[in-house]
C-alpha cells in the first residue's frame, strides 16, 4: 500500500485487497477495511471491521478500530472500551489529544470497539429503539470479551484493556470473568459500578434535557467552524462560550467543571466539540443496570479527574484497588474535568505517557 507524507486518512481499501491483520477464526460475519496515515514519520495502519453479533437484529453489530506501525509491530496491545454514547472512530488525529493515537506512535497496537449503539441511526423511530431496552451491561460485556478475542487472534502478546467512563465498569466486569487472562487495566476517570438507571425509556438521548439535539448539533458545528463566530444559542457572546458554559456547569457532573474544565483553559473547546460531534446519539438505559462484579486480581493503572470532588477521586481509587490491591497506581489529575481526562492540553504529559510508560514497564 503506497504511503504518502500527510496525516489525514488516505486510501480506504476491500479486505481482499488489504495486506493487513487478519483474525483467526472468529465466528463472525465481518466486513475490513483499511487506511494508512503518516505521522511524524511512521506509517501507521488502521484497520476497521464491521462483525456481527447474535442474535442478528438490524442494529446487531459491532465495530473494531486497528491502529498501528504498518510495519512489524511489536509493542504493548490495547483494546479502548468507550465511554457512554460514544465509540471507537478517531475524530482526532493529533496524538496530543487521543490516547490510542498517542500509543500507536510509541510502538503499542491499539484497537478501539463500536459498541452496538454505533449502528444506530440519530433519526431511528422510537418503535426501533425497543430493542435497546435488552441492551444490558452483560451483553456490554459480552461484546467486549467477544472483542478481546478477535484482538487475540489478530495480535499475540499480553492484551490491556483501557475504558473511559462507562467503558471503565465494562472493563471492569470483563476483567472479574474467570478465563479473561489480561495483563491489565488502564482506568480513564471510572468505576466499576455502573450508577444505576433513571426512568424513562428503553434509550437516553446523548442531547439530554438541557439542550434538544438539534440545537445541539449546530452549537457544536458553530465551534468547529468557528468557536469565536455567532452563538446559535441565545445569551451568549461566541459559540465557544456557550459550549464552555453547558460543559463546565453540566449538573449531572457537579456543575463545577466536572464535565470540563475549558473555561480555565485545561481544554481546547474546539478540540472538545469535534470530540463531542463524534458521539452517538442513543444509549440503552438497560446497560446502567446490574450488580457490580465480584474482583479478580491484575494490575490496574487509574486516572481520576477531580472537579467532581474528592468522592468521585476515592471512587476512582476504591474500584483500582479492588482489583489491583495496593500495587494499583491511582493518578489524581487536579483541574481536570472528566473529558479533559481525553482531550486535555496536558493530556500527552498527564495521562498518555504515564499509560505508555506503565505499559512498556509491565
Amino acid at each position: 500500500m503506497t504511503r504518502l507524507p500527510t496525516t489525514a486518512l488516505l486510501v480506504i481499501a476491500a479486505a481482499l485487497g488489504c495486506r493487513g491483520p487478519h483474525p483467526d477464526r472468529t465466528g463472525a460475519s465481518c466486513t475490513h477495511v483499511q487506511a494508512v496515515r503518516e505521522l511524524q514519520g511512521t506509517a501507521l495502519c488502521e484497520d476497521v471491521w464491521t462483525c456481527g453479533r447474535p442474535p442478528g437484529g438490524q442494529f446487531d453489530r459491532l465495530g473494531l478500530h486497528r491502529l498501528a506501525a504498518c510495519e512489524n509491530p511489536t509493542g504493548p496491545v490495547v483494546l479502548y472500551l468507550p465511554g457512554m454514547h460514544m465509540n471507537g472512530e478517531l475524530p482526532i488525529t493529533d496524538p496530543r489529544h487521543d490516547l490510542r493515537v498517542y500509543l500507536a506512535a510509541a510502538g503499542c497496537r491499539t484497537w478501539g470497539l463500536d459498541y452496538r449503539t454505533h449502528a444506530v441511526p440519530p433519526d431511528a423511530p422510537a418503535a426501533e429503539l425497543d430493542v435497546l431496552g435488552r441492551w444490558t451491561a452483560d451483553v456490554f460485556a459480552d461484546d467486549a470479551a467477544w472483542a478481546a478475542a478477535f484482538v487475540r487472534g489478530v495480535d499475540p502478546g499480553p492484551l490491556y484493556l483501557a475504558g473511559f467512563s462507562h467503558g471503565a465498569a465494562v472493563a471492569y466486569r470483563v476483567a472479574s470473568r474467570r478465563g479473561e487472562e489480561l495483563a491489565g487495566l488502564v482506568i480513564l476517570d471510572g468505576v466499576a459500578a455502573v450508577r444505576g438507571p433513571d426512568a424513562g425509556g428503553p434509550a437516553i438521548d446523548v442531547a439530554g434535557s438541557r439542550v434538544p439535539f438539534a440545537d445541539r448539533q449546530r452549537l457544536l458545528a458553530a465551534v468547529i467552524a468557528d468557536p469565536e463566530g455567532t452563538s446559535p444559542l441565545s445569551g451568549f457572546p461566541t459559540a465557544g462560550a456557550a459550549l464552555i458554559d453547558i460543559l463546565y456547569s453540566a449538573p449531572s457532573f457537579g456543575g463545577q467543571g466536572g464535565l470540563s474544565n475549558a473555561r480555565d483553559g485545561v481544554s481546547d473547546v474546539h478540540t472538545l466539540a469535534v470530540l463531542l460531534r463524534s458521539y452517538d446519539r442513543w444509549w440503552p438505559r438497560a446497560a446502567l443496570e446490574g450488580r457490580a462484579p465480584e474482583p479478580r486480581h491484575l494490575p490496574v493503572l487509574a486516572f481520576a479527574s477531580t472537579n467532581m470532588g474528592p468522592a468521585w477521586v476515592e471512587r476512582v481509587r476504591g474500584s483500582a484497588q479492588a482489583y489491583g490491591g495496593e500495587q494499583s497506581v491511582v493518578r489524581p489529575l487536579p483541574g481536570y474535568g472528566h473529558l479533559d481526562v481525553l482531550v486535555g492540553r496536558r493530556g500527552a504529559q498527564d495521562v498518555f505517557e504515564p499509560a505508555r510508560s506503565w505499559l512498556a514497564g509491565r
